[in-house]
């Protein structure tokens, strides 16, 4: 793969963005893909997109380990380990102030934060306090830049800390602990979507406020902060994992390349739209006659 510089890759590596696979599928529009690359290739430089985007993925994994590298290699790690049938695996959930990069609910709940060695630790102290406010498990994921100073750092806490190495396999090295005394009635209610805390309301005490809209929030918030805070945060552990994925069989398809699998996960594809995105795979975008 031709590139010039670092940031080159920068520019390329936005092409593994939902953002990028949501125009190709759901609005046939492939113009923000043939801007990323039209400085760089032409079309005869690949057979077809897939052979583009495993290439410019492999490049990035050995020159450019982008956020989406350790995304897509820990959720391609969870996957293979976990069945999508019992596990749901949420991307980018809000916590607080904070955003988790991927959270995976099984019966619990482990969130994983990401930092590469292109980021900043910066906002790590705060981002995990918001975490463990929900989460029975925490995990930093990081690079041997970060590992050894994050490990003196979370030594005596419950963080775990794991690693991507220099050949893209995760390694486990600080094991995180359960995790329950700094839960928050008001960072897990917040989580919820409007039907679900109805649902739990409903279920906890048989019945539904019958009050306008501008109302109803507070009352079911009074409502359920009166269950026990372990309960309710197993409850809602249950409702969140109603959010089931549309296809999980085709995200586990061969057909669904290893290297875009966090992007269909975050995306949800329906049948119509994997066929869409096989389509686009097994063609040439790279329409570009200047290099």
């Amino acid at each position: 793969m031709r590139y010039k510089n670092m940031q080159n890759l920068h520019e390329l590596a936005q092409i593994f963005s939902p953002a990028v696979f949501h125009k190709i599928v759901r609005e046939n529009d492939t113009s923000l893909y043939q801007k990323q690359t039209a400085e760089y290739f032409t079309a005869s430089s690949y057979n077809s997109n897939l052979d583009f985007i495993k290439s410019l993925y492999k490049t990035l994994q050995k020159e450019y380990r982008c956020e989406y590298i350790y995304k897509n290699n820990l959720f391609f790690e969870i996957y293979k380990k976990e069945k999508l049938s019992t596990t749901l695996i949420l991307n980018e959930l809000k916590l607080g102030t904070s955003i988790a990069d991927l959270v995976l609910l099984n019966g619990f709940v482990r969130i994983y934060e990401i930092k590469t060695e292109l980021d900043s630790l910066a906002k790590l102290s705060k981002q995990l306090n918001d975490y463990l406010k929900f989460a029975d498990e925490v995990y930093v994921v990081t690079d041997n830049k970060y590992a050894a100073k994050i490990n003196i750092e979370y030594a005596d806490t419950n963080i775990g800390i794991i690693v991507l190495d220099a050949k893209n396999k995760l390694q486990t090295i600080k094991e995180a602990k359960k995790n329950s005394l700094f839960f928050c009635f008001d960072t897990i209610f917040k989580i919820l979507r409007k039907q679900e805390y109805l649902d739990l309301v409903a279920d906890n005490f048989g019945f539904i406020p019958d009050l306008p809209n501008t109302k109803i929030f507070r009352a079911c918030y009074e409502l359920l902060k009166t269950v026990n805070l372990l309960e309710f945060q197993k409850q809602v552990v249950t409702k969140l994992k109603e959010r089931k994925l549309i296809k999980p069989n085709l995200l586990s398809s061969k057909k669904t390349p290893k290297e875009l699998k966090y992007i269909c996960n975050s995306l949800d594809f329906n049948e119509k739209e994997y066929y869409k995105l096989y389509n686009f795979l097994s063609t040439n975008s790279l329409c570009i006659n200047h290099i």
